[in-house]
């Protein structure tokens, strides 16, 4: 397993990119959105990547952070998603948007994606939600709202609450604007609205 590769940038195209180490060139597969990102042909660059093992053919695919990479695989154990869908997905959105898109179960951006219909956005959601919940933890954007934001979750999860079942609710009323500074507060308005939903 080629786990990085740090070598000069010598070509750079839409959806691979070349890098000679020691003297031999790598071809590597890569998303639109991580081209923009690069520096100048003949610059340094270190690639984190994933060797992709075919019938009859080897894949290597690249990514500027590891965060990117372990998404790339993940989407790669979701049945029926190819490296193709999965690189257009981390083109179109960075890993914590799309951990938030899935995790509120946003369908809807999610077939934004080109290549992404109605089914597989549904299965994405169906197959990730909870494993990125317990992955990324839920991690609320570092804002001076996030202090009492967390200690909120904290506080649900004491009464029982799964983080993964409640986290959408929870940024659906932050969002809204239905919630306070105070903590026990938004408590309140969390159980009262947990509640109503479970009544319809």
């Amino acid at each position: 397993m080629i786990s990085f590769l740090r070598g000069t940038l010598v070509q750079a195209r839409q959806d691979a990119i070349i890098i000679e180490v020691s003297g031999i060139g790598y071809e590597i597969g890569v998303h639109s959105r991580a081209c923009s990102m690069l520096p100048p042909v003949g610059s340094p660059l270190v690639v984190y990547t994933y060797l992709q093992v075919l019938d009859n053919d080897l894949k290597l695919y690249g990514f500027l952070n590891q965060e990117e990479l372990e998404l790339f695989k993940l989407l790669l154990g979701v049945s029926g998603l190819g490296a193709k869908s999965s690189l257009n997905i981390l083109a179109a959105l960075k890993p914590d948007e799309f951990c938030q898109t899935v995790i509120s179960a946003d369908e809807k951006r999610l077939q934004g994606v080109p290549g992404i219909g109605k089914k597989t956005a549904q299965r994405l959601v169906f197959e990730l939600k909870d494993k990125l919940g317990k992955s990324v933890g839920m991690v609320l954007p570092p804002t001076a709202e996030a202090e009492p934001l967390e200690e909120l979750m904290e506080a649900l999860e004491a009464l029982g609450y799964q983080r993964s079942e409640i986290f959408p609710l929870v940024m659906r009323m932050k969002s809204e604007g239905e919630l306070s500074g105070k903590v026990e507060d938004n408590l309140k308005q969390v159980l009262r609205r947990q509640a109503q939903s479970v009544k319809k």
